[in-house]
C-alpha cells in the first residue's frame, strides 16, 4: 500500500471512530435521548479496528456528550468562546487516551477482556474529565440494583467479547451483530427506559429559581428578600436552594437572613439549606450549603469537586475553591432522611456517588445546581440525566434545587 493510500486509510478509519462516537454521544444524552444507548461505548472501543479509531471513537462521544459545554464555559470567561472549545477539545482527548487503553490486538480473548474492563474502570476513576460513563446508563436499565448492576455493567463489555469470540470469526459478522446491539438498546431505551419525574421526599422542597448570575453584594441581599417572600404550598418542612444562591458569604450577611428568612423559619419549624459559598483563610473558598434548623443548630455539607477552570484551580494556592473527595457532604433532612448533597459539576461524576453509598447510606440525593451560564437548557438537562441515573441504580429518591438564567 502506497503512503498515500495509507494516509487515506487512517483518516477514514480516524474519521469513521469520531463520527461513531458523536453520534452515539448525542444519541445518548439530552432531550429525548437514550441513555442506555452509552453502554454501548466500551463496545464500540472494544471492537475499533485500531487503537486510533478506539481513540477516536471515545474523542467524538465527549464531544457528542459536552456538545452544549462550549458556551456554559465561556459565560464563565466573559464569553470567550476559544476558553469553551479548548476546554471541550480537553475533555475529548482525557477520554479518548483513557478510553483507548480498552482497544487490545492481542489474539487471546482474556486479554482484550482485562484491557476493556481496565479502560471501564479507569475512565471511572478519572470521571472528573470523562464525561457519560457507562455506570451511569445502567441506572436507567437496571434500575434498584445497586452494586449488583454496577458490576454487570462492569462485566457487560467482557461478555460481549465472550459471544463475538463463540458466535462469529469473521469481522463483518462481529460488525453486524454490533450493529444490531445498538439498534436493540436504541428501541429498548425508546420503548422503556425513558427517565422519569424527579423522585420525591416527603416533607421537602427543592426551590427552582431563574435570578441568574449574582452581582455583588446588594444582588444578595435582594435575593434574602426574595428567598423570605417565597411560599410554598404545602408549607414543606424542609426548603433547599440552588447552590451559591447568596454567593460569597460573609457574618455582616447574617443579621440580614435572620431578618428576612430565618426567624419566621423558626417560627414554622422548619429547616432552610442554602447554597452559599464560605470564605477561607488566604482566600480560597468553600462551595456549601449550609443547613438552618428550627432549634438553631446549623450544618454544613462541603462540595467535594468544584468545577474546574472556574472554580477549582489546582495550580493556585489562592483564589480557588477546594477540592476534596474526603469532605462530608450529608445532611439531615428530619424525618429520618439524610441526604448526599451533590453540588453542580459534581452530578457528572459517578464515583462520588459510590463513595456515597460505599460510606454513608444515604436516603435521598439532593442536587444544588447553579446554570445560569447554561443558556441551552440541554446542557443542564444532561446534568441532570448523570444524576439521576446514578439516583435510580440505586434506588434514591432524587431532588434538585437549580438557579436558571434570569428570563
Amino acid at each position: 500500500m502506497t503512503s498515500s493510500r495509507k494516509l487515506h486509510h487512517w483518516l477514514a478509519h480516524a474519521c469513521a471512530g469520531v463520527a461513531a462516537g458523536a453520534a452515539l454521544g448525542w444519541g445518548a444524552w439530552g432531550g429525548g435521548r437514550v441513555p442506555v444507548l452509552a453502554l454501548a461505548l466500551p463496545l464500540l472501543v472494544a471492537f475499533s479496528r485500531s487503537r486510533l479509531q478506539a481513540f477516536c471513537v471515545a474523542f467524538g462521544y465527549a464531544l457528542g456528550v459536552l456538545r452544549f459545554a462550549p458556551s456554559f464555559i465561556a459565560s464563565w470567561f466573559d464569553g470567550n468562546m476559544a476558553i469553551g472549545l479548548a476546554a471541550v477539545a480537553a475533555y475529548a482527548l482525557i477520554a479518548g487516551l483513557v478510553w483507548s487503553c480498552g482497544w487490545s490486538g492481542s489474539s487471546h480473548l482474556w486479554v482484550r477482556q482485562a484491557a476493556i474492563s481496565g479502560a471501564w474502570l479507569l475512565a471511572l476513576a478519572a470521571c472528573i474529565g470523562v464525561p457519560g460513563h457507562p455506570l451511569i446508563a445502567a441506572g436507567f436499565v437496571l434500575p434498584g440494583t445497586g452494586w449488583a448492576g454496577a458490576g454487570i455493567a462492569l462485566g457487560l463489555p467482557a461478555c460481549a467479547l465472550l459471544a463475538a469470540h463463540k458466535l462469529a470469526s469473521s469481522r463483518g459478522l462481529r460488525g453486524g451483530a454490533l450493529l444490531a446491539v445498538l439498534a436493540c438498546l436504541a428501541i429498548a431505551g425508546l420503548a422503556l427506559f425513558q427517565p422519569p419525574p424527579e423522585g420525591t421526599v416527603p416533607g421537602v422542597h427543592a426551590q427552582r429559581t431563574a435570578w441568574g448570575a449574582l452581582r455583588g453584594e446588594q444582588a444578595a441581599l435582594l435575593r434574602m428578600q426574595w428567598m423570605g417572600a417565597a411560599r410554598q404550598s404545602p408549607v414543606p418542612a424542609t426548603v433547599v436552594w440552588p447552590e451559591s444562591i447568596l454567593g460569597r458569604y460573609e457574618p455582616a450577611l447574617y443579621p440580614v437572613l435572620e431578618i428576612e428568612l430565618l426567624r419566621e423559619s423558626r417560627r414554622e419549624g422548619r429547616t432552610q439549606i442554602i447554597g452559599m459559598d464560605i470564605p477561607l483563610v488566604g482566600n480560597r473558598m468553600l462551595n456549601a450549603a449550609v443547613a438552618f434548623y428550627p432549634d438553631g443548630r446549623t450544618a454544613t455539607a462541603v462540595a467535594r469537586q468544584p468545577a474546574p477552570l472556574s472554580l477549582w484551580k489546582p495550580w493556585r494556592s489562592t483564589e480557588t475553591f477546594i477540592a476534596d473527595w474526603s469532605a462530608r457532604n450529608m445532611l439531615d433532612l428530619g424525618q429520618g432522611d439524610r441526604a448526599a448533597v451533590i453540588f453542580c459539576y459534581e452530578e457528572y461524576l459517578p464515583l462520588l456517588y459510590l463513595l456515597n453509598e460505599a460510606r454513608d447510606d444515604p436516603t435521598a440525593y439532593v442536587a444544588l445546581t447553579n446554570t445560569w451560564a447554561a443558556q441551552s437548557e440541554g446542557a443542564a438537562l444532561i446534568q441532570t440525566w448523570h444524576s439521576l441515573g446514578m439516583a435510580r441504580l440505586f434506588a434514591r429518591p432524587y431532588l434538585k434545587a437549580e438557579n436558571r438564567p434570569s428570563a
